[in-house]
């Protein structure tokens, strides 16, 4: 299955949260992107960016989608980026539609609390500043997700 540069995924996001509705703050994309990679990695075992995210203070972070959106601030992001685009298989926009129905009401900081959770893959990565800027490993992000799959199926 074909992963995408971050911009790709950012702008499917973009794009699915104005199909629901919703405007996103930079902050909130960062994490859906992020998210939608676990899940990816979790349940079609492929990941949906073609990069690994990057540990920062507030969480995962894709530095291209952080450098293209930065000027919006705490504003909705208006817009896409101007490429790159990609063709999206079903399963993937499926991810991405779930995640965004899901997730995407959230508010910033609480997805970034999500993600800041005690054993996440960024917790594990970041460990107090240490590994600040490092890349969390995608198959340190598929154990988590498969991990949450599983417990979602127990509880269900």
């Amino acid at each position: 299955m074909t992963s995408f540069p971050p911009l790709a995924v950012a702008n499917a996001v973009l794009d699915e949260a104005r199909s629901q509705g919703k405007s996103l703050t930079i902050m909130q994309l960062l994490k859906l992107v992020y998210i939608a990679h676990g899940w990816s990695l979790a349940l079609l075992s492929a990941p949906l960016v073609n990069e690994e995210p990057e540990a920062w203070q507030h969480g995962p972070v894709f530095p291209s989608i952080y450098r293209e959106f930065r000027r919006f601030g705490s504003q909705p992001i208006q817009g896409n980026s101007a490429g790159p685009f990609g063709l999206l298989s079903d399963s993937q926009r499926s991810i991405i539609h779930s995640v965004v129905q899901n997730y995407g009401d959230m508010h910033a900081f609480a997805l970034s609390r999500i993600t800041h959770e005690v054993d996440t893959p960024w917790f594990k990565t970041y460990r107090g500043g240490v590994g600040s800027s490092s890349d969390i490993p995608n198959a340190v992000i598929a154990d988590h997700y498969k991990k949450l799959a599983h417990d979602r199926r127990a509880t269900s």
